[in-house]
């Protein structure tokens, strides 16, 4: 008896020391690297942040940003020329040899594959003609694209101290880049042979996660002494794909974890719904039985939520007050507002499925160009009244007259 309760107090005991790991698991992720930051791809909503504004090195995973901005200013089967300056890069390297021709896509694939910092140069200097006027192209990019805290001075993340980026910037960065279907193509690649003229071998994707986590399609790695390990990594598991930064861990075994523990939290914990299909008509904008359209919804829109979570989501027309034609197709004429259990999370614009032309007849141009009230028919009487009042004063005038003049007449006879 006395054993049969020792045993179920250990079993007891053994069910509570184990309920702060439940507890844990249940919580947010435990990331043990410095900053990082963790988004749906469709929504664009926030799932996790650590640091998420802090500055710190990207070493290699600038590259990203390198590779989006050479597919969009560059044709994939342009011949670059290697330059002196691109041999001598430090770190990994396709081992470029000077005056060696590549085509641009061949070194994309070495760029993001195997982290060529060769690469990166010979790509710079190709589009903006030298790794200085490139730099000033990806500063640029980096805004337009929302990244205002970041700063780049070179197209391979070699470190330098006026090269810097944060786990929110990153993301937001490699977001964009995956809209582009070359780039998620690049960037999920495992392998691919490479004949250079010094150096013929295979590339084999460095991202770990790309072998070690179910679903992963992107993006890099990277590291430097002063940057550490860094990473953007990104996964897609039915409708679901999220994207995260992680920067500043000490170990490799450290940054795959951490990724693992990032993906994991945003797949178990968060869903996203599409609310708003693009192109589905919703109403019309009608001016007369003549002139009309289909008005459409112009583009795709995603709300995450927390996975246990339902909440009640309505949308609601907004049109801005008739257009007066012509119309072209795609003008903005309103917006489909979106409401979760009562609060506002956002809206999607409304356009025009068709044009509306211009008025044929001048009588047709009053008509759509100047709205018609009830009080508008009245506009007339003040004047017919005033012409009608001018006319009488006139014609007294006038009889008065009359009668002045045959007075004198009568005056002149007699």
């Amino acid at each position: 008896m006395l054993r049969k309760l020792i045993i179920w107090l250990l079993a007891i005991l053994l069910v509570i020391s184990a309920l702060p790991l439940f507890a844990f698991a249940e919580g947010e992720p435990q990331i043990q690297s410095e900053g990082a930051f963790l988004m749906d791809m469709k929504s664009g909503q926030v799932l996790y942040q650590k640091n998420a504004h802090q500055r710190f090195y990207p070493a290699s995973i600038t590259k990203i940003l390198t590779c989006i901005i050479a597919l969009e200013n560059s044709r994939l089967d342009e011949q670059v020329r290697v330059s002196k300056r691109a041999t001598e890069q430090e770190g990994n390297r396709v081992y470029l040899a000077e005056g060696e021709y590549q085509s641009m896509e061949n070194l994309l694939y070495g760029l993001m594959l195997n982290s060529g910092n060769d690469a990166a140069v010979a790509i710079a200097e190709h589009i903006s003609g030298s790794v200085e006027a490139f730099a000033d192209l990806m500063n640029q990019k980096a805004k337009q694209i929302g990244a205002k805290e970041s700063h780049f001075v070179n197209p391979n993340g070699l470190h330098d101290p006026e090269h810097y980026t944060t786990p929110y910037d990153m993301t937001l960065i490699a977001r964009y880049a995956m809209q582009n279907p070359k780039f998620r193509e690049i960037v999920k690649t495992e392998t691919r042979p490479w004949h250079g003229k010094e150096w013929n071998s295979v590339l084999y994707n460095i991202n770990p996660m790309l072998y070690n986590y179910d679903g992963a399609n992107g993006v890099k790695t990277g590291y430097t002494d002063q940057a550490r390990q860094t990473m953007v990594v990104s996964a897609a598991r039915g409708d679901r794909e999220i994207i995260g930064t992680l920067m500043r861990a000490d170990l490799k075994q450290t940054i795959r974890l951490d990724a693992t523990a990032l993906l994991d939290y945003g797949f178990s914990h968060y869903d996203t719904q599409k609310i708003a299909e693009k192109d589905k008509v919703v109403t019309s904008l009608t001016i007369s039985d003549d002139l009309k359209t289909d008005v459409k919804v112009a583009s795709d829109y995603y709300y995450t939520f927390p996975a246990k979570r339902h909440p009640d989501i309505q949308s609601r027309i907004r049109l801005h007050p008739p257009a007066k034609p012509p119309v072209a197709a795609g003008t903005t004429v309103g917006e489909l507002e979106f409401t979760a259990d009562g609060q506002t999370i956002g809206s999607v614009p409304l356009v025009t499925a068709g044009e509306i032309p211009a008025p044929r007849s001048v009588i047709e141009y009053v008509r759509f160009n100047y709205s018609f009230k009830w009080w508008h028919a009245l506009l007339p009487f003040p004047i017919l009244l005033a012409g009608l009042i001018y006319r009488r004063i006139r014609l007294r005038e006038a009889a008065h007259m009359h009668i002045q003049n045959f007075r004198d007449y009568r005056n002149q006879n007699y």
